[in-house]
């Protein structure tokens, strides 16, 4: 039997190693990666399962960590973001602090900086 690397620190292996491990991934596979990121870095994260429950442009990830609120929409392809999602992201921007994204796989190695606070 052979051992597999856990996800997460998979992801950070290939990062280090100059890779983009979330390029061509749908949404949905890009999230689970920055939310597999976020938890092995101590952070806490909410996500909206179903989006028909809430307030039309709510974001995508809230991600918490004592003193740090981030707050991330995310897109892939040529998605753009609603007007309704830019309401929600310019108020969370509004609260001094808050540090708000539009996070696309291309911003990969910047994803991995905010969250590891590994910056180059």
């Amino acid at each position: 039997m052979g051992s597999r690397v856990a996800p997460a620190l998979e992801l950070k292996m290939l990062t280090q190693a100059g890779v983009n491990p979330v390029l061509g991934l749908s949404e949905a596979k890009f999230q689970s990666k920055v939310t597999a990121l976020a938890t092995a870095e101590g952070w806490e994260w909410f996500h909206v399962y179903d989006s028909r429950l809430c307030p039309a442009g709510f974001p995508d990830l809230v991600v918490i960590r004592t003193g740090v609120l981030v707050v991330a929409e995310l897109k892939v392809g040529r998605n753009k973001t609603t007007a309704d999602q830019e309401k929600w992201l310019a108020l969370f921007e509004s609260i001094a602090g808050t540090r708000v994204f539009r996070w696309r796989p291309e911003h990969w190695f910047a994803i991995y900086a905010e969250l590891t606070g590994k910056r180059n």
